[in-house]
């Protein structure tokens, strides 16, 4: 498996002050293979009712339809829901060419306000994506995680991804839940979020095993897994090594 070098590079400019609304975010991940003369270039562009992107406007494979492998905890009906909505914004990476997991690679993360350019392999590369697009593609179980991507963080390792998680629905429960101060809390919730996860990512690894012609998607989805069925474990065990980030804050609501 491969592991990301040392030297991400940023590269920052204000484009916008405190305040300022932003009518949608554009996401560009160029990859760069080094062994092959060949560029994966593909955005995400989110706007900020849905903070969805859009399906690529081409042909549909058989794949893609909803009832096809479906995942068991699948809320959609085929009615309203012909395709399944991430299987359907996977169709670019399906279409990689042939190429290994391990390929060396250079990735530029292009966003609004930086630049993150990483040395990895491939699945590395393409798992920070698919994340990304996971998060956006209309799916029900994955709408936790839409904040997430709205901010998004490439490269992330599994302690900066368990951070964000629990920062994210810790900061969720204060909005929706935050006035009930009866109400006990618990991360129950996020365990349950995660778990469905690993379900998706099992099942759509299923219907584009197939249909790839590269390993470098399906072990991206693979890594991605690694994560999700790490993290409901490591919020019961690891917790303690958040909490002392937090230390110096134990006045704060005294």
């Amino acid at each position: 498996m491969g592991h990301l070098t040392a030297n991400l590079v940023y590269t920052y400019s204000i484009r916008q002050e405190w305040g300022m609304s932003i009518e949608h975010k554009s996401i560009r991940y160029q990859i760069f293979f080094k062994s092959r003369d060949y560029e994966f270039d593909q955005s995400v562009d989110l706007d900020d009712e849905t903070y969805e992107h859009a399906a690529p406007a081409e042909e549909i494979p058989e794949w893609c339809n909803l009832e096809y492998k479906k995942c068991p905890n699948c809320t959609l009906s085929p009615i309203w829901h012909p395709h399944c909505p991430l299987a359907v914004r996977l169709i670019p990476f399906v279409k990689l060419p042939a190429c290994n997991s391990y390929d060396e690679v250079r990735a530029e993360v292009t966003m609004q306000n930086k630049t993150v350019i990483a040395e990895t392999s491939a699945q590395e590369a393409f798992s920070s994506l698919l994340g990304l697009v996971m998060a956006t593609s209309g799916c029900p179980h994955t709408r936790f995680f839409k904040p997430m991507a709205w901010y998004h963080q490439p490269f992330s390792t599994p302690e900066e991804t368990m951070y964000r998680a629990c920062t994210t629905y810790l900061f969720s429960n204060f909005i929706h839940k935050g006035k009930n101060k009866n109400k006990d809390f618990d991360f129950e919730a996020l365990k349950r979020i995660y778990q469905n996860i690993h379900q998706i990512n099992v099942h759509i690894a299923a219907r584009i095993k197939n249909y790839s012609e590269t390993d470098s998607a399906l072990n991206a989805i693979v890594l991605l897994d690694l994560i999700t069925n790490d993290l409901p474990i490591a919020v019961d065990e690891d917790l303690s090594e958040l909490k002392k980030l937090f230390y110096s804050h134990r006045n704060l609501f005294n």
